[in-house]
């Protein structure tokens, strides 16, 4: 398994939505955290977007995976950047 940093963009118009879909939204990312598929998660301070650790064997399956999350399918994330994570130094690292 490798680590993925999943970097989600949000669109400021799209708040309210985002506070309709917060509460499926946390209960799908608490799920992945109980199945230790996801590490770490958290917004960005400005409320711009949030960024979100995930364990998975490769990024096309990280994509699928994030394509079930509540806010994507209510289509609130105006865009997502997935990237192989491999901290050097730190409690993730090998």
């Amino acid at each position: 398994m490798s680590l993925f940093a999943v970097e989600y963009t949000y669109n400021p118009e799209t708040s309210s939505g985002r506070d309709d879909h917060r509460t499926d939204h946390r209960a799908w990312l608490d799920e992945l955290v109980r199945r230790h598929v996801v590490r770490s998660m958290h917004p960005l301070a400005d409320g711009s977007g949030a960024v979100i650790i995930v364990d998975a064997e490769d990024a096309d399956s990280v994509a699928r995976l994030f394509r079930h999350d509540p806010f994507s399918l209510a289509d609130l994330v105006e865009n997502v950047r997935i990237s192989e994570w491999t901290p050097p130094i730190d409690e993730f690292s090998s």
